[in-house]
């Protein structure tokens, strides 16, 4: 069980984002469920890092784009922070813990994501670190 008071990262990437005023604002399309890689994978789940993990291990969040699959290219990624609390009880979404071998710290926020709820995470949302690109 995800403890309601866990804090949950998502990786945004760049073409998530819009330039605004000289800052990376992340855009609600940032927070919409992944695409399943095969059929074990489930259509509404977002995938995120868990912070209690994270502590546990150790890591900082705002280190999340240089030490994962990011790492390619890392200026192209900012990390936002959610609560599990808000996920669970505003927008009746189920935190999983799936941790994968890349990612020890690995989750999945399940539930649908529309338009309106994925505005919602997105206004709830704060960067932790917005990508290192700067914005046009």
């Amino acid at each position: 069980m995800v403890g309601d008071d866990v804090l949950v990262y998502r990786l945004i990437p760049v073409s998530s984002c819009k330039p605004v005023n000289g800052e990376w604002e992340f855009q609600s399309g940032a927070f919409d469920n992944s695409t399943p890689v095969d059929d074990s994978e489930s259509p509404e789940d977002m995938s995120v890092v868990l912070g209690d993990v994270l502590t546990a291990l150790g890591r900082a969040p705002d280190a999340l784009p240089a030490e994962t699959p990011c790492a390619v290219d890392p200026d192209a990624w900012g990390v936002a922070v959610l609560t599990a609390q808000f996920l669970r009880h505003a927008e009746s979404q189920e935190i999983r813990r799936t941790p994968i071998e890349e990612e020890p710290a690995h989750g999945d926020v399940r539930g649908k994501k529309n338009p309106k709820r994925r505005r919602r995470l997105k206004a709830h949302a704060d960067w932790v670190v917005q990508p290192a690109r700067h914005p046009c």
